[in-house]
This record gives C-alpha cells, structure tokens and sequence, in this order.
C-alpha cells in the first residue's frame, strides 16, 4: 500500500528506526504492508517526536497527533500537533477594548484567552499564531498571524480560522484572500458578512494568480477553475445551481444528494476532479472524488 507522510513542522521520518528522510508540508510516500506493524516515528527539531504502531487499525482511528486521509491509492498521515516541550509562559500579544481583554500567550501550545462581559473563555491557536496581532472590530477579535486569520466571537466561540495571502475589514465585511494547494497557481477570493455572533459567507470565487508557460486561453482557465469553485459553493451553500447548465437544473436536488456530506474540498492534478473529504473519525477523513464535466463555461455533467 502507498502510504503519504506529511507534517506540520519539518521532521525526521523514521520506519522502524531506520531514517527514511525529512517531511514537511510536501507530501513523501513509501510503499508499506500494514499487516508488518510498523513503528512509525516523526521527530522535529528541538522537539519531541509522534510515534505509533502501523496496523489495520488506521483505517479506523487516527493516530494521536495525526490527520489521517483515505485517499483512492493509499493513506495519507499528516502528523500535526507535536508535544511540548517548553511550559514557560510567554506573553505573545494583547489588547483591551473597553472591558473586553484579549491575550495571546503560549505555555506549551500557543493559546488565546478572552475576557469579556460574557465570562472568560480560552481555546488553543496553530503554530501560524507564534507571532500575531489582535483586532476588536464588530465586536469580534480577530487574530493576525503568519499568513493566517482567526476570528472570535465575546463568547469564546471561533467563527474562522484560515490560512490567507491578505485580508481586509470593512464596517461590516471581512474580505480575504486564500491561497490553494494545487499546482495551477490558483488562489480564492471570498467575503463574509460580520455579526456579532456570525459570519456569512457572501462570495467565493476562484482566479489564477499568473498564467503558466503553456499560456492557456481566458475561457480554457474559466473552465479549469469553475469545477472546484462548483464543489466549494455547494460546501459553503453558495449558488452553486448557476453554475450549472440549462438541461442539468431539474436534477439539481439529485446531484446535491448525490454529492453528500463532505467537510472540505481538496483539488486534485486534474483540474475537472476534486477530492471531497468525508469524516469518519476524530481527525479521521475519507477522500471520494468525483468529477465535474465543463463546456462553454457551464458544467454539463457530475460524475463521481
């Protein structure tokens, strides 16, 4: 089986402690049996490492510290949230306004703490928040960090957390920019609309940030990017149905149904497939890709 290694910080792969080289964000694979219960070990630098047995058991429960994917030609192993080592506390960033007080402070994880007329509230940040700035705005705070956004609401509750390229506030509108990991250079345009207690998403839409050396034609990158801005829309509940053609919309309903439940869209090589990721588990996902036909900008078909 083809098993992908992924990490959230650079690690040294270790297969039955024999060093099998370095991961990070970019994906690296072997071929492995998971009937040889192998011992798996990633070790950061200055850090302590996530270790686990390789069994059966993996398309079941995701390891602790892990993202495990069930991909169409094997499993992918994201190892993500390292142990800490370090329990100093250090005072990261904050900021009061009026009576609402909100600290940014790592003790092991990075963490954020808020304090408002509705109670104290904490919940813990991803390392992109080791250095961030805080906002008050709407009545929400809003995190800054390295090339990532979160926004929380008075009663601790997270609205978002994205990674972004920028982003910009208006008086009622967060408008952001996100990038995509795909090979077609693709990025994500998207607005929310702000309330104290929400966030609506109000645009998503898809453009290429340069155009490839093969230099394709404006309708030839339309078509490349109107499939996953199909599946993302539908995610988010925005107006996917406009996207299709004038002989696929009476079956709108059935290919909605025909799509399912599905956490996250992920693009694939080919820019008419996308994987759409399913929950099976805590930290447990299932990737079903299905494809969607596009001609003259409209899509025509929806296969999976």
């Amino acid at each position: 089986m083809k098993l992908y290694f992924l990490s959230s910080r650079p690690c040294a792969l270790t297969l039955n402690n024999v060093y099998f080289g370095v991961t990070d964000l970019f994906e690296r694979f072997a071929d492995v049996s998971l009937q040889d219960n192998i011992f798996i070990r990633f070790t950061p630098e200055h850090g302590l490492p996530i270790g686990f047995f390789l069994t059966e058991n993996i398309r079941f429960q995701s390891p602790n510290g892990c993202e495990t994917y069930l991909l169409k030609d094997g499993i992918a192993i994201y190892a993500r949230d390292f142990p800490p080592t370090d329990f100093t506390l250090k005072l990261i960033a904050q900021q009061r306004y009026q009576d609402n007080l909100a600290t940014v402070f790592q003790q092991g994880e990075i963490q954020l703490a808020l304090e408002t007329p509705q109670g104290f509230f904490n919940a813990t940040l991803p390392p992109a928040f080791h250095t961030c700035q805080l906002f008050f705005h709407n009545n929400l705070w809003m995190i800054q960090g390295e090339n990532a956004l979160t926004v929380y609401t008075l009663n601790g509750k997270c609205l978002l957390q994205e990674k972004i390229l920028d982003f910009s506030v208006t008086e009622n509108t967060l408008n952001a920019t996100l990038p995509l990991s795909d090979t077609l250079n693709r990025v994500a345009d998207c607005s929310w609309e702000l309330s104290p207690d929400a966030l609506s998403q109000t645009k998503f839409s898809l453009r290429q940030q340069f155009v490839p050396n093969d230099a394709k034609s404006a309708a030839d990158i339309t078509n490349d990017l109107l499939p996953f801005a199909f599946f993302e829309s539908v995610l988010i509940g925005a107006n996917w149905r406009e996207m299709l053609c004038d002989d696929l919309l009476p079956d709108a309903d059935k290919i909605r149904e025909f799509l399912g439940d599905f956490v996250a869209v992920t693009p694939t090589e080919d820019p008419s497939t996308c994987a759409l990721l399913k929950q099976r588990g805590e930290r447990l996902y299932e990737a079903f890709y299905y494809t969607a036909v596009v001609e003259n900008g409209k899509i025509i078909d929806v296969k999976g």
